[in-house]
């Protein structure tokens, strides 16, 4: 999806772009209410095409991007050019569980994992887990991780059982929806999706390109015992991002902020 389909998902990414102001400005507000105000260091892991990462620096934070597509990271490089912040981010191409040696030496005050964007994707516990450890190497001491807006097996598990499998339909622009078919394997915690993309043709759709993906779902309570055995500690977990109510099991994303130890 991230490589040899990364053009659909950038498609998707555009089309969130619409939303990104909004989504960073409650993600400077949650950084502030927990003392990090403009001028902070962020890491932004699995930065995509840097919707947030560009809009955080337009905020004042000095930001990294990091994504394993260098697609999207070209376009974020355009993007930041775009808005005349590029001396405050700066976007590499690399995997996250590497995110350690590609950033040697520096330190930030936090990372951001936001929209589900690296954690669960390869599948085991001991990748998530080293992914987290090198999080956790770049933040300076009392610094936060912040896992926003991610996928819950207790709200995927909820929706599964209520709404069963059928496909969703998402309209990403004005030339192109996508069908959306998840398939919930509760056993496993793991969720098959598939992505098929079609083209507005006036009435008719026709069909552009398909991906599919794997990736595990964790419950809120496995994501801070793995974040625990990586050095940090669940400091608050909230419902929205926009009300920061507290954190509903079933009816929640997972919204954590966490405080290196």
């Amino acid at each position: 999806m991230f490589l040899d389909k990364a053009e659909l998902f950038l498609r998707l990414l555009n089309a969130r772009w619409r939303m990104g102001g909004e989504e960073a400005k409650l993600v400077a507000r949650l950084l502030g209410e927990h003392g990090l105000l403009p001028g902070a260091r962020i890491l932004d892991l699995g930065c995509g095409n840097g919707r947030i990462a560009v809009h955080l620096a337009r905020h004042g934070y000095k930001v990294v991007g990091i994504d394993i597509s260098p697609l999207l990271i070209e376009d974020a490089q355009r993007k930041a050019e775009e808005y005349g912040i590029k001396s405050r981010v700066e976007f590499i191409t690399g995997d996250a569980r590497q995110a350690d040696q590609l950033l040697e030496g520096r330190k930030f005050d936090a990372t951001l994992l936001y929209w589900t964007s690296v954690l669960g994707y390869y599948l085991d516990r001991e990748s998530d887990l080293q992914l987290l450890k090198a999080t956790r190497k770049l933040t300076v001491k009392d610094g936060l991780l912040l896992i926003l807006q991610t996928a819950s097996f207790d709200s995927l598990a909820l929706r599964s059982s209520l709404c069963g499998q059928a496909g969703i339909l998402y309209e990403v622009d004005e030339e192109t929806l996508m069908v959306e078919q998840p398939k919930l394997h509760p056993e496993k915690q793991v969720l098959e999706n598939t992505w098929t993309f079609y083209r507005r043709r006036g009435k008719d759709l026709e069909y552009m390109d398909q991906v599919s993906f794997t990736m595990k779902a964790y419950t809120l309570s496995q994501l801070a015992e793995l974040a625990e055995e990586a050095g940090w500690k669940l400091v608050k977990a909230y419902h929205s991002l926009r009300t920061l109510e507290p954190y509903k099991p079933g009816l929640s994303s997972i919204n954590a902020v966490f405080k290196a130890t």
